[in-house]
């Protein structure tokens, strides 16, 4: 199966998803997309470049550091495996796959999606589309 295919797949689940993105957060490329419309695909091509910021960044790593020292993150799996982003009218889901430490997919929902479902939808969509790489 195909990156596009496996995309093509989540977004078909996961509810009120308008786009997805298969990011290489080394180079911030995108690697694989599927949108409904331009826009959205436009939106996933700046959103690839942000992604490495937004987990590997400062602020993200003095976070995580706290939660190291304090014994509540994992020392053997560093590093946050997900994050939701709200904006005016999408959901943002960034999940890095467990193959591929510096990938990470995005799905963007309209903001009417059940949170817990599209998050629920989108982790159950991950491991196809890793195995897509």
């Amino acid at each position: 199966m195909s990156i596009e295919s496996a995309l093509t797949s989540a977004i078909e689940t996961i509810p009120d998803c308008i786009a997805a993105g298969y990011v290489d957060m080394e180079t911030g490329m995108l690697l694989g997309v599927d949108a409904s419309d331009q826009d959205n695909a436009d939106a996933l091509e700046n959103l690839a470049l942000a992604v490495a910021n937004l987990f590997q960044g400062r602020g993200v790593k003095g976070f995580e550091d706290l939660l190291r020292s304090a014994d509540i993150d994992d020392a053997e799996h560093p590093g946050f495996g997900e994050i939701a982003v709200f904006s005016n009218d999408r959901l943002h889901i960034f999940l890095r796959t467990r193959e591929y430490p510096d990938h990470v997919v995005c799905y963007l929902c309209r903001d009417s999606a059940n949170v817990g479902l599209a998050l629920t939808k989108s982790h159950l969509s991950l491991g196809p589309v890793a195995a897509a790489v």
